[in-house]
């Protein structure tokens, strides 16, 4: 496989307006944008009318931007013509300040990290603009930063996240060919933190807390140009949850311009490497808000999430390579919900794979707050605030893509997609499904004539299936990098239809724990939450999050699993209305004591005697309050 990569793009996004959501994502969807999504600019001024990226005097670095990246998908999404009006606002605005040099942006701030930001939004506006003038946009100002990238070389967060630029200038050398571009993208990489040679040898394999003095770790410290220093600025960055999130992404933009084989083995195993670490049952790494082991009490801010969830989307389209998808969507059917009230009028800055309570005191985080997994306006600090509304935009966004032959089908979820195929026609096809709560994909084909092209579909991992086209089982190809994929002429009407046979199953983690996993979603233990508000006003109020319920539980090894569906409601990621239950064994466990507010170390394997008693299990996004995480329990025979 990884000989067989090019470097180039094996599949490509469609337009923002290409595809359409429907069923359960739709849903989701139109509650963000009743939620803080659509009403931010009205209770956080820093994305408000004063926002420098406005013209205002306020806040005028990466929370304008942040709140673009997210609103723009989100509008075009859910065909909310307010929404995509105040996001217009920004883009307008933006593309007015362009100055004969090519900068753009706040002039009293000049960094080029907010600007890395901007572009991304400015390339999804350039996929349904048709004029050529963000293409133009780009060109100048990327021709100005070849201009005065040695004399103001990156540095902080740009420097650290140099890629991100790579991500948009790639974008339009893709479009235009221009042979600067990659001088341009050679001079960026050569600035940029080596992110590379960071995945293939991970220098931090346990808690940040091990490499780094915290109270060394500000800028007027890291600034200093000294030996000292540079090694804090470093280790800062590279511990730094964020940053590790966005980087996954890093060697692949890098292996564009060098084609080396060390740059494509980090592009591989990036992810698989931080998890070795510092992963948590489920799927992300901690960081709250640097790296912080294995133990699945520390948290993981929800920047990362969707930073995360981005950089698999990219990798996943980039690469064609399945198993991006696969991560992708255990990301966003568990972590990302599971971070957001079910109204989507407050939010998480830290999670907690096992999360007993959400209130404010003193946790283990290597360096945040006291409030930071509350649920909130602007729990802890205001950068998830304006940054987590990319999540469930950009993952619609990426259900489907584009191959030169044909459509593929990446990412399961309710949906219609239109494009036009290979030989000219336009086809739409409409996925109908209830995945991942349910099994079954129903595809049904809508055209005026016949069209030959083929459709490649993701393989689940570790799942079989049976392809079934009007009525009659087909076979299909599967390639080396984990696609199925058809090739016929397709008729109007057609229908396929994959059903995919998931089955429960246990994971194990640190410390010999389990989770329980059925395909796509892990399972939770729910503590049957209840929510105080603590200070502001509703409904985008600040909320403690007490369990009503014990938490001290254990799963047998040996369990056997029960499976029932449910009615598939509104908000599907709320614990009064799951819409599947996974039925174990478990036993009360009792020697595992809170710590500091959180589910202490879990406890080592052990015998009982016990009478296992039937848990019932969640999906982790529904259960607010949770344990994921459990001890293993061994019955004595």
């Amino acid at each position: 496989m990884e000989s067989r990569l090019e470097a180039k793009a094996r599949f490509s996004p469609l337009p923002l307006d290409a595809i359409k959501p429907s069923g359960w994502l739709k849903n989701q969807l139109d509650l963000q944008a009743s939620g803080l999504s659509g009403f931010l600019p009205e209770v956080f001024k820093d994305v408000g009318q004063v926002s420098g990226w406005l013209g205002g005097d306020g806040e005028n670095w990466e929370r304008g931007p942040y709140y673009l990246d997210g609103l723009l998908p989100l509008a075009v999404l859910t065909a909310n013509s307010r929404l995509y009006e105040y996001a217009n606002k920004f883009i307008q605005w933006s593309l007015n300040s362009q100055e004969k040099s090519g900068f753009f942006g706040p002039r009293e701030n000049p960094d080029w990290w907010p600007r890395m930001v901007m572009l991304k939004p400015l390339m999804l506006y350039g996929d349904i603009d048709q004029s050529g003038k963000i293409e133009e946009f780009m060109t100048n100002y990327f021709r100005y930063q070849l201009n005065n990238l040695d004399g103001q070389p990156l540095y902080r967060w740009a420097r650290a996240r140099g890629f991100e630029n790579l991500v948009s200038l790639f974008w339009l050398y893709d479009k235009t060919n221009t042979p600067w571009l990659l001088e341009l993208a050679e001079k960026i990489r050569e600035q940029t933190l080596d992110w590379s040679e960071y995945f293939l040898n991970l220098p931090y394999t346990a808690n940040t807390k091990n490499y780094l003095d915290f109270q060394k770790a500000n800028w007027e410290y890291m600034d200093r140009d000294d030996p000292e220093t540079k090694t804090v600025f470093k280790t800062f960055m590279y511990t730094h949850v964020v940053n590790v999130a966005m980087a996954l992404k890093a060697p692949w933009y890098f292996y564009r311009l060098t084609q080396s084989p060390k740059d494509l083995k980090a592009v591989l195993n990036g992810y698989e490497a931080i998890m070795e670490y510092h992963g948590t049952a489920n799927y992300l790494f901690t960081g709250d808000e640097h790296l912080a082991g294995l133990n699945p009490s520390q948290g993981t801010e929800l920047c990362a999430v969707v930073e995360l969830m981005y950089s698999l989307e990219n990798l996943l389209s980039q690469t064609g390579v399945s198993k991006y998808g696969d991560f992708l969507e255990k990301i966003a059917y568990n972590a990302l919900p599971a971070a957001i009230s079910p109204d989507f009028w407050s939010h998480q800055y830290d999670q907690q794979t096992n999360q007993i309570s959400c209130t404010i005191g003193h946790r283990d985080w290597t360096n945040n707050g006291i409030d930071a997994n509350l649920f909130g306006l602007e729990p802890n600090y205001g950068c998830c605030t304006a940054n987590f509304h990319q999540g469930w935009p950009k993952f619609a966004l990426s259900l489907w893509l584009k191959a030169e032959d044909g459509i593929v089908l990446s990412l399961y979820a309710p949906s219609i997609v239109s494009f036009i195929a290979p030989s000219g026609e336009k086809v739409e096809i409409a996925m109908d499904t209830e995945y991942p709560f349910n099994d079954k994909v129903q595809l049904k084909f809508k055209l005026n004539q016949p069209a030959r092209f083929k459709i490649y579909f993701r393989q689940l991992a570790r799942a079989s299936y049976v392809l079934k086209l009007n009525g009659e089982e087909v076979t299909t190809v599967l390639n080396e990098n984990g696609f199925l994929s058809l090739l016929r002429t397709w008729r109007p009407q057609d229908e396929l239809v994959i059903d995919w046979m998931i089955k429960p199953c246990l994971r194990r983690w640190a410390n010999d724990s389990l989770s329980v996993e059925r395909g796509s979603l892990v399972f939770a233990l729910p503590l049957s939450e209840k929510w105080v508000k603590v200070r502001g006003v509703a409904p985008s109020a600040d909320y403690e999050l007490h369990p009503q319920k014990s938490w001290q539980w254990g799963i047998l090894e040996d369990t056997d699993f029960k499976v029932e569906h449910q009615k598939l409601t509104l908000q599907p990621f709320n614990s009064d209305s799951p819409p599947i239950i996974v039925k174990a064994g478990g036993v009360k466990v009792d020697n595992w004591p809170e710590e500091n507010l959180s589910a202490g170390t879990i406890p080592k394997p052990q015998l009982t005697k016990k009478e296992p008693q039937e848990l019932e299990l969640i999906p982790y996004g529904a259960a607010k309050l949770r344990i994921a995480q459990f001890p293993i329990i061994l019955s004595e025979k």
